[in-house]
């Protein structure tokens, strides 16, 4: 090895030995501009009893869209443009539609959006373990404990790409949230983040509105 090949090698080894949990989310996760993924998710309760699973697919991409749909047990859709977030659910012929703003701000949006910054500024940031085998487990917890919603949230990464999500409330509930086929910047159709109520529905507007 040259001397200058490996001072390259040591110059980028002290470079991740330096870089903060919080500089490691941002290169994680602010990358990109959008990405869409298929996903599972379920709650576990404080002694561990699984609750019934949910499943679907989103894509979301900056500034503050995002399109997500359930389609098992039931089908709903959430359809953030941003300016309006409108809530279809299907079964009972109603879509409710809220401002955007003041609505995005919540944790795992702010995550699967990027906004590590605004994160770093309402969590403390810890990577608490990383392995040679390409995975890597970060957990924020909340500077205000008293006005969150979590007490503790975790991140796992597998080969520098987001796969699981977990968040845990003050009862020791956890919300678990599995990400497959995880695509960054893929190819967005036309309209994607566009919403219009089908005809028949109910459409209730946000108190605030």
């Amino acid at each position: 090895m040259t001397k200058t090949l490996a001072a390259a090698v040591l110059a980028m080894g002290l470079n991740v030995a330096c870089a903060s949990p919080v500089d490691e989310l941002t290169d994680l996760l602010s990358g990109h501009d959008a990405a869409k993924a298929t996903f599972t998710q379920f709650a576990l309760s404080g002694d561990g009893v699984k609750a019934e699973d949910s499943s679907g697919h989103f894509v979301v991409a900056r500034p503050n869209r995002f399109r997500w749909v359930t389609e098992a047990p039931f089908l709903q859709e959430i359809v953030s443009d941003g300016d309006y977030i409108w809530i279809h659910d299907p079964d009972l012929e109603q879509v409710t539609r809220k401002p955007a703003t003041g609505q995005n701000n919540s944790a795992p949006a702010m995550i699967l959006n990027g906004q590590i910054k605004q994160l770093s500024e309402r969590f403390s940031i810890e990577r608490i373990d990383r392995n040679e085998g390409g995975t890597a487990l970060y957990e924020l917890k909340p500077l205000d404990a008293e006005n969150s919603t979590f007490t503790r949230i975790r991140l796992l990464f597998d080969q520098e790409r987001i796969s699981e999500l977990s968040m845990e409330d003050s009862l020791g509930q956890r919300s678990m949230l599995v990400l497959h086929d995880l695509e960054y910047d893929p190819e967005l159709e036309a309209g994607v983040f566009e919403f219009i109520p089908p005809e028949g529905a109910d459409v209730i507007l946000d108190p605030g509105q």
